[in-house]
Order: C-alpha cells, then sequence, then structure tokens
C-alpha cells in the first residue's frame, strides 16, 4: 500500500487495514479458539441462557459459522471490534477535533485487546463493541435528552449485559453519573431516563425468567471465576484485599504499554495546549472512562475476589479520548504523520509476533486437528454401537470439537452434567447414549459410579503438530454411556 494512502481518508484505511491484518492472521491456525467453538455450540443449542454466560454471543457465532465457515469466527471478531472503533471515534468527535478523534481510535491497536487478543471470538470481543455504543447514545442523550438517544441507550445497555454479566459495571457508572451529577439528575425530571429503563428490561426480560427457571446457577459459576481458595495464613487473607485489585490494575496498564508509548513519543515533542472539554464533559469522561476500571478494583478490594484480568477487555475503549484531553497538545501535520506511522509500526510487530506463536507454539489450543478428531471418535462410537453418535460429553474442548465437525452433528454435553446443559433433554441423553472423553481416565471411573451403562476408559493417543512441523503427543481417554435397552 503507498504510504500517502494512509493518510488520505486515513479512518477509513486503517478500519480496513486493521480488519485485513487481524482477520487474517488467525487463518493459519489448524484449530478455532476453544471459546469461539463454545460460543458456536451456545448460538446452536441454548435458547436464553448457558451454562457460563449471557446467550447473546452465542448467536452471531453460529450464524457467521454457517455462513462462512471457521473464517466466519474471525471475521466477526473483527466486525466487533470495527463496530467498536466506530462508536469510539462518534464518541471522541464529542470532546476532540477531527485529526484527534481519528487518532484517539488509531492509538488503541497498541491496546492487546483491540489486535492480539481479539482474534479469537468470545464475550469479552463482543463487549469490544458494545461498551462504545452505550456510552455514545447514554451521552447525546445526556446531553440532548432526545426520546431516540435514550431509548438507544437501553437497547445497547441491555444487549451489553446479555452479552456477559459484567457489562453491569457500565451500567453502574452510568446510575452514577445521573445520580451525583447535576447534569443527570435533571434527567430524572423528564421521560428519557424512565423510556431507558423500560427498553432495557423488556429486552433482558426472557433472560432473567431463564435464570429464575434454572435456580441461577449461571450466577454460580461467575462467582466461581472470582474465587479463590482460602488461605491458612490471616495476614494473606488480609492482604488479598490490596494484592488482588492491584494486580489486576497493573495487568491493565501492561496490556496498554504500546497505545501509552505510541501517545508519548508524539507528546514529549509536541507544543502543548490547553484542554478544550467544559466541565460538564470532563465529568462525563471521568464516570464513563476512568470509573469502570476503579469498579473493578474496588470490588475485588472490598470483597478480596481475585478479579480476572480479562474482565477488562471493554474499560480502555476511552483511552485515546482520555490521553488527548488530560495531555493535550497542538497537533501538527507533521505530528499527526508520525503518530499514524507510529500506530501501524506497533500493529506490524504485534503481527508477527502473533503469527509467530500460531507457526511454533506446540499448544494443543491452537494446533488441535478438529475435523480429524471428530472423525475418529465419530467411527469409534458407530463401530462400537452401530448407530450414528448423538451425544458427545465430557471436557468441554474435546465435546466442543465433535460437536462442531462431527458428520452426524452430536450434541455436547459439558462435563458429561445433563443438569448443567438445561437445553438438552437429559431422558434422551441416557436413552442414545454419549461417547464420554476426558484428558485423564479418573473422570470416567467416577461416572461409572453414576451410571450403570458406562463403560470402563480406553486410551486415545492424540497427535498435535504445529506449522513448523513438530509434533506434540497426548493421551486423552473416552468409554461409552451405553444407550438404555427399552423394554416392549
Amino acid at each position: 500500500m503507498n504510504m500517502k494512502n494512509l493518510f488520505k481518508n486515513n479512518f477509513v484505511t486503517f478500519l480496513i487495514v486493521h480488519f485485513l491484518v487481524w482477520s487474517g492472521i488467525p487463518q493459519l491456525r489448524p484449530s478455532l479458539p476453544m471459546d469461539s467453538i463454545e460460543a458456536i455450540m451456545w448460538g446452536r443449542y441454548c435458547d436464553w441462557g448457558t451454562n457460563k454466560h449471557p446467550p447473546l454471543s452465542g448467536f452471531p457465532a453460529s450464524w457467521f459459522y454457517d455462513w462462512f465457515g471457521s473464517a466466519g469466527i474471525y471475521i466477526l471478531s473483527q466486525v466487533c471490534v470495527l463496530f467498536g472503533f466506530i462508536y469510539i471515534y462518534k464518541l471522541a468527535k464529542c470532546f476532540l477535533e477531527e485529526k484527534k478523534a481519528v487518532l484517539a481510535v488509531m492509538v488503541l491497536e497498541g491496546v492487546i485487546y483491540y489486535g492480539f487478543s481479539s482474534m479469537e471470538y468470545n464475550v469479552n470481543v463482543l463487549s469490544l463493541a458494545l461498551w462504545p455504543a452505550t456510552a455514545y447514545y447514554f451521552y447525546l442523550a445526556v446531553r440532548n435528552g432526545k426520546w431516540p438517544h435514550w431509548a438507544l441507550t437501553g437497547l445497547f445497555a441491555s444487549l451489553n449485559v446479555m452479552n456477559k454479566y459484567v457489562g453491569g459495571v457500565l451500567l453502574l457508572c452510568m446510575a452514577a453519573y445521573m445520580l451525583f451529577t447535576s447534569q443527570g439528575r435533571a434527567k430524572f425530571k423528564t421521560f428519557g431516563p424512565y423510556l431507558t429503563f423500560a427498553v432495557f428490561l423488556a429486552i433482558i426480560a426472557p433472560h432473567l425468567v431463564w435464570l429464575y427457571k434454572h435456580d441461577f446457577y449461571v450466577v454460580g459459576y461467575f462467582a466461581g471465576r472470582a474465587a479463590h481458595e482460602a488461605s491458612e495464613s490471616v495476614w494473606w487473607e488480609v492482604a488479598e484485599h490490596f494484592y488482588f485489585p492491584l494486580k489486576f490494575l497493573l495487568a491493565q496498564i501492561l496490556f496498554m504499554l504500546l497505545a501509552l508509548a505510541v501517545y508519548f513519543l508524539t507528546y514529549r515533542k509536541a507544543e502543548k495546549e490547553a484542554s478544550e472539554p467544559s466541565a460538564a464533559q470532563l465529568q462525563f469522561l471521568k464516570f464513563m472512562g476512568i470509573l469502570p476500571v476503579l469498579v473493578f478494583a474496588a470490588v475485588s478490594f472490598v470483597f478480596g475476589l481475585k478479579m480476572k484480568s480479562m474482565w477488562g477487555f471493554p474499560v480502555m475503549y476511552m483511552l485515546g479520548i482520555l490521553l488527548f484531553v488530560y495531555y493535550p497538545f497542538r497537533l501538527t501535520e507533521r505530528l499527526y504523520k508520525k503518530t499514524v506511522r507510529s500506530v501501524y509500526v506497533v500493529m506490524g510487530l504485534l503481527a508477527v509476533a502473533a503469527t509467530a506463536i500460531i507457526v511454533f507454539d506446540r499448544s494443543e489450543k491452537i494446533n488441535f486437528p478438529g475435523a480429524a478428531f471428530a472423525e475418529k471418535m465419530s467411527e469409534i462410537w458407530k463401530k462400537h454401537t452401530g448407530s450414528d453418535l448423538a451425544y458427545a460429553g465430557g471436557e468441554i474442548w474435546y465435546v466442543s470439537n465433535v460437536a462442531l465437525y462431527g458428520e452426524s452433528n452430536p450434541k455436547p454435553v459439558a462435563e458429561m452434567k445433563p443438569e448443567h446443559n438445561p437445553w438438552l433433554s437429559a431422558q434422551d441423553i441416557m436413552q442414545k447414549g454419549a461417547l464420554v472423553i476426558f484428558p485423564d481416565r479418573s473422570r470416567i471411573l467416577e461416572l461409572r459410579k453414576i451410571y450403570k451403562n458406562m463403560s470402563l476408559p480406553y486410551e486415545y493417543k492424540l497427535e498435535i503438530k504445529n506449522k513448523a512441523g513438530k509434533v506434540k503427543k497426548k493421551t486423552i481417554y473416552y468409554g461409552f454411556l451405553k444407550p438404555e435397552v427399552k423394554n416392549d
């Protein structure tokens, strides 16, 4: 590409280049990522809930896979990122001049969530689209009070929560803005906030009903992700309240270092100038751009919860805007082009690193021979039972691959626990039987104590080969939950 074209219609050019790079590199993977396969399964079989998250992420995953095959999942990931970029640009335009708004988006290329980590479609990647859209319409709503903006705020806020429960952090920040700023409190005298709440409630109501019918066990999974083993040391129990939030915050800083480097390499040589946003705009930026990450840290501090660093995926969306607002400088044409070049250098470095990992890493998650494995497992089942495989149960990684690539479209039973897969019929599973797959034989032996028709475990030798030709061998175990024999 001619370098001059990088500066002409630069925002569109950036979107195209980003899309081509980050949807193209993962095509080298022999295997779809685990979270992506799991999302496809949710979209195929779940209705208003899953065994881990709300249901939204599964529907587009299933559609894009059916339309475009494995490539569709990588396309979907970058559609989410680009959708978020567009809304971040629209939001940035509310505070910054045109070129600064463009750069406020482009510097996010240095945040690994937006490139390196976005190749694996999951709930976190979808949140990159939904957080900026929610914030944008919320800003328009509180600024001009038009009812379509309030309705769209409710729509995207509900979709955000229907994607992942941590979307509630953004809702909390929106509520804090409404309660603790004069601009927000004034809006309670209008129809708008109540319209937002009505739209929000109408969209999430089916999921709330689903949660009630299934004893809210998804919430238990979410809590379990943050839980940790109790320490025998009282001092460590106290220290955890400081250690976990500090670790979370340091992880977020680490993940944005390249973005900060791009910005401040330009800033240090630029002529400084006064910030343009009004006091009311600064309040909005603090509540919606800075407060979310502090809420995560505060929850971790108060309850001593071990926050996963990936939960910070969407909180960086205003980083570029905040940098230009709090560290403003006069943007000349020379500095603009220099920053653009720096962004593409960072993109190139991360792209090379991502490619090298795919080529040389011997990880099972990258190089798993999913289609061949599914074909072999289906063949083993048919040879043993004489029927097509209807269910694959056990460790989610293996059974999801069998379900995705299996010719008979078997359904996955996560952990071989029908009660944790309520969209499936436990009675039908028992009648048709299941091929059970785990990485250790003890899990199958445990199932023999529960199911009288469960066979002994058998060994299966996996060979996992990376692009560089290196082979990794692994033994996994499978068994047969034999179909129940009907008594006439």
